[in-house]
């Protein structure tokens, strides 16, 4: 009976979209945390599955006020889905493909990364500075604090679980993570943090942790120290000052 019941005890059901059935709308039960749904396409083309949201993810982040008008304000949803295999391509859309046999597979890693984005949304409640202006301020305080480095994007560290992460700069040998003193956005940077500085090879890499302090002190102090034992926190007013950036009272 249950088995008979699935679709409306779990709230899965596929919707044809087109004549020859080849492109389909899976209603699902996950939900953004304003309730909105977490869309999900399936496209067949030859042999070929994909998984993709329609353009749905940026929209449900722009209705929300997320401002992603360039490539680097959208970089944080492609660090998200870039780790289950799902990427963001040039037409706005979140999609992994995969072969038939694969297809189980993939649907899996796209609704983790459906649910990522999710997690950061709710992560995001409450937080006053937008993400990718703070590490737009970041980049620049960095390059003017330290003109001779050399600073890129995104790089790459393996921790000790397998699990691949991305920190937002790197700054000649070592790497910088922007964090604001929110205690979940600290928790998740500390468990990124402790598990690459697990690997022997990672031991003794210097990272920087810029915290930002400029709208609540207090809390971003008592949060670095968490963050004081896997990495060199400096507050954000303080590189500021290193980058000699002068705000208006």
């Amino acid at each position: 009976m249950i088995c008979n019941r699935m679709s409306e005890i779990l709230g899965f059901a596929c919707h044809p979209l087109t004549d020859d059935g080849l492109i389909a709308m899976v209603d699902t039960p996950f939900r953004y945390p304003d309730g909105d749904e977490l869309p999900v396409f399936i496209e067949k083309l030859g042999p070929q599955i994909r998984f993709f949201d329609d353009g749905g993810g940026l929209l449900h982040l722009l209705r929300r006020g997320v401002s992603l008008d360039d490539h680097r304000k959208t970089k944080f949803v492609k660090n998200i889905a870039e780790p289950h295999h799902v990427t963001l391509n040039d037409s706005g859309e979140l999609e992994i493909w995969s072969t038939e046999e694969g297809a189980p597979a993939a649907f899996a890693n796209y609704v983790s990364a459906m649910l990522g984005l999710s997690k950061w949304e709710s992560e995001q409640v409450g937080v006053s500075t937008d993400l990718s202006l703070f590490l737009d301020e970041v980049e620049v305080c960095l390059r003017a604090w330290k003109p001779k480095s050399v600073i890129s994007d995104s790089p790459e560290y393996k921790g000790i679980s397998g699990h691949v992460y991305k920190l937002h700069f790197s700054l000649d040998d070592g790497a910088v993570l922007a964090v604001n003193p929110r205690h979940a956005s600290v928790s998740s940077a500390a468990k990124k943090l402790l598990d690459i500085r697990a690997v022997d090879q990672y031991k003794g890499l210097q990272i920087i942790v810029v915290m930002d302090d400029r709208h609540d002190k207090q809390s971003a102090r008592n949060e670095a120290r968490v963050l004081d034992v896997v990495g060199s926190v400096i507050m954000m007013s303080v590189l500021e000052r290193q980058a000699g950036v002068i705000r208006l009272p």
